[in-house]
């Protein structure tokens, strides 16, 4: 398939259809980015030292990396929909425990059981999209429109409601939030699709025990070069993500920004990323998607890297205090890039492989995520202590963009992804 060509008119599907997997996206989405802010500050609160703060942050993405894969080989087989309300269920549980069990080993435990659902939940709705209006960059853009949309109310009023009733309190927000992504991903209808036989298929326990040949099938699609194309762009983007969902909030914290304002800012960031996303099919009319990919990530992944340069730039106002006018414009910044390189990636990824490969695909995608979200957090606590905190950013944000430099090369050096 030639997804690098300029995408034809997409086909219209009924919006009951629509609507339903794009409100899962704005919930589902968006629990990893309502627990990027919240959950750093929830483990400066248990735990005082950085790379602890990594541990735990990095916990949540322990089964994720491992199941990721497996789940979306569920989903292309008994279908996206009900594996991902089967996720949302433990989600809504593992989530409403954190109050209850303050304690570091139940915290990693938690994390890791909520991190699995929320994985698959975003996975599921990413898939939907794949399996059900064939991946076409429109309705990804449109996905990623309800995604960011969903990010600016999301970790704001999680923040408010964090700041103003306590850590408790936006524990219940987030558990509120996933339960209305459960609800949304009821509200799918049910498809009639030529697997439908198997899709009917009885969810058994041995069913969905991990299969090795999942993993084989799985990573066998890195053969084609928009699919490996896709991972190796994963991996650069997330050092930039890995520093938002992790140590950004603490730094921004330690300079006196309240968490409701965090989340208003990343909130903020978010809306920029809606605007921008809707217009993702007509820019890849005019643009190579994979250069474009390749531009707004790196913009994205420098943008975070060089925040702490402009930590001192504010602007006392009276009855305020110090307002941080140049962090709020350069986060919108990193987020009108994220608006144009989220719906990308599907759209790459999901029109290079056939309709029974849209879970794997996806799957592949988040695995490699979260891996790298899982070591970022480590490695950034590990320099933090060492060299300081600001200096993490600028040695995470630089292996991004390295590997996004080599990554670069690769494609003008090869015909792998230009043949297809």
């Amino acid at each position: 398939m030639n997804n690098l060509s300029a995408p034809t008119v997409p086909t219209h599907y009924p919006w009951r259809l629509q609507l339903p997997i794009y409100a899962s996206g704005f919930f589902n989405g968006n629990v990893y980015f309502l627990t990027g802010i919240l959950m750093p500050l929830w483990a400066a609160i248990i735990v005082k030292e950085p790379f602890l703060i990594g541990v735990v942050v990095a916990s949540r993405q322990i089964l994720p990396v491992l199941l990721s894969i497996p789940g979306g080989a569920l989903m292309d087989r008994f279908g996206a929909r009900r594996i991902m309300l089967l996720a949302g269920a433990i989600g809504v549980i593992s989530m409403s425990a954190f109050p209850f069990f303050p304690f570091l080993t139940m915290i990693i435990d938690l994390q890791m059981l909520n991190g699995l659902s929320e994985s698959l939940g975003w996975v599921g709705s990413q898939t939907l999209v794949g399996q059900t209006l064939k991946g076409h960059a429109t309705y990804a853009g449109r996905l990623s429109f309800s995604l960011r949309l969903g990010g600016f109310f999301g970790p704001w009023f999680s923040g408010i409601a964090w700041h103003s009733y306590g850590p408790d309190f936006g524990f219940y927000f987030m558990t509120l939030w996933i339960a209305s992504g459960w609800l949304a991903g009821w509200l799918v209808p049910v498809m009639e699709t030529k697997n439908s036989d198997e899709r009917k298929e009885k969810i058994r326990l041995r069913a969905i025990i991990p299969k090795f040949s999942d993993y084989v099938s799985t990573f066998r699609l890195l053969g084609i070069g928009s699919v490996m194309l896709v991972t190796v762009v994963t991996l650069a983007r997330q050092t930039g993500s890995g520093i938002q969902l992790s140590f950004y909030p603490i730094w921004l914290n330690q300079l006196g920004i309240t968490a409701s304002d965090i989340g208003f800012m990343i909130g903020c960031s978010h809306i920029l990323s809606a605007s921008s996303s809707l217009s993702v099919g007509w820019v890849t009319r005019r643009i190579k998607a994979h250069w474009l990919l390749i531009l707004t990530v790196g913009f994205s992944v420098a943008v975070m890297a060089g925040t702490p340069l402009f930590g001192s730039a504010y602007i006392n106002v009276p009855g305020v205090g110090k307002v941080y006018f140049i962090l709020l414009g350069v986060i919108c910044l990193r987020g009108l890039t994220q608006g144009w390189n989220m719906p990308l990636m599907m759209s790459i990824g999901m029109q290079a492989v056939s309709a029974n490969d849209q879970g794997k695909v996806v799957a592949l995608r988040i695995t490699t995520n979260r891996l790298a979200s899982a070591i970022i957090p480590l490695l950034m606590g590990a320099i933090a202590q060492w060299v300081g905190l600001e200096a993490s950013f600028y040695v995470i944000g630089g292996l991004g963009l390295g590997g996004l430099l080599l990554t670069a090369r690769w494609m003008v050096n090869s015909s792998a992804v230009s043949k297809e």
